[in-house]
């Protein structure tokens, strides 16, 4: 076992020992309040313990770094709440679900995330973390629905230009992998910029396209009428359909292959073509160090005193007297 403190030893030193040299004084000279200060003594000591932080290392973990670099572009839109993905699922499943699935396809390589809805935002920088990854993925929801002023699908596209470019220069010898998940749908009534430009900087990849011909309905997200299926001016239900053109156009664009998806358990097929991932030779290898924490020990009796200190200061407060002790006092 050893210690992996929370804060640097010079911090926590002088810092808990003043707390438990005016607890200990305090202790001796107030007899009448020894439990009190007792139990803040027992306390101090404990919130000591949780910020020593005891640790038993676990046997490190290697890692291989691989010799690509992929980049994700969600739509993060309304209407990918629309529920016509695998039947009446919302689009959003499928995405999760696709995006899971390239990472498992391409394990060891380094992730970015780039996001668009009224806006185009870098939602993870490019690393090497699947784990962050993962933990986007899991959370993944639309914006709310109040704050949507329209979109398009060329939103995140000089987003993109950045990361791409960025990439290919301080890391040549890498693939280049870019996936665009949207439904293709332009609600702000202006025509999608090309995405031409980004070809060049990109091996492989795919636009996977989301939702039906006929649309779904689409769940409002956030605010009061959270969950609450969303109708147009007419009073009629809104339906969101897919734009299959646009999607085809950006991958023909991006030289990259369409795939309309509709089936979470269907391969993602041709979208790493003559690309053969492997170790990069200086970084093949890296320990990730791993511990077991054991402040949790000292956090739960804590948690008890903390309790109990609460409730004996609540109890001392200042009670209002009630109406029966008015009418007492004025009889």
């Amino acid at each position: 076992m050893r210690l992996e403190p929370l804060l640097p030893l010079w911090a926590l030193i002088p810092l808990f020992g003043a707390m438990l040299a005016l607890c200990i004084v305090l202790l001796v000279r107030r007899p009448r309040q020894r439990t009190a200060w007792g139990r803040r003594v027992l306390m101090v000591a404990l919130l000591l313990a949780v910020a020593l932080r005891p640790v038993t290392p676990i046997e490190s973990e290697q890692t291989e770094r691989m010799n690509a670099n992929v980049f994700f572009v969600v739509d993060r839109t309304g209407s990918m709440n629309a529920e016509d993905y695998a039947g009446d699922r919302p689009r959003l499943e499928g995405v999760r679900a696709d995006m899971t699935r390239v990472m498992e396809m391409t394990e060891g390589a380094r992730y970015s995330i780039l996001a668009f809805d009224s806006t185009a935002t870098r939602q993870l920088p490019l690393t090497t973390d699947a784990g962050a990854a993962a933990a986007w993925i899991d959370t993944l929801t639309t914006e709310p629905t109040a704050y949507s002023t329209g979109s398009n699908v060329d939103r995140a596209l000089n987003p993109l230009l950045v990361e791409i470019s960025e990439a290919k220069r301080e890391d040549p010898d890498s693939s280049v992998l870019v996936y665009v998940l949207a439904d293709g749908e332009n609600t702000d009534g202006q025509d999608a910029e090309s995405f031409t430009q980004a070809s060049g900087f990109i091996d492989g990849g795919a636009v996977l396209g989301y939702g039906t011909a006929e649309g779904g309905p689409m769940k409002a997200e956030g605010g009061q009428d959270d969950g609450e299926y969303i109708t147009g001016p007419d009073g009629e239900q809104g339906i969101s359909r897919i734009d299959e053109q646009q999607l085809e156009t950006i991958a023909g664009e991006l030289g990259v292959p369409y795939l309309h998806r509709d089936d979470p358990e269907a391969p993602i097929e041709g979208t790493m073509d003559g690309i053969t991932l492997r170790p990069i030779a200086d970084e093949s290898r890296r320990d990730v160090a791993s511990f077991e924490d054991w402040y949790w020990v000292a956090a739960i009796p804590l948690t008890a005193l903390l309790i109990w200190e609460l409730g004996e200061m609540t109890y001392r407060l200042p009670r209002r007297l009630d109406r029966y002790d008015i009418s007492g006092a004025q009889g």
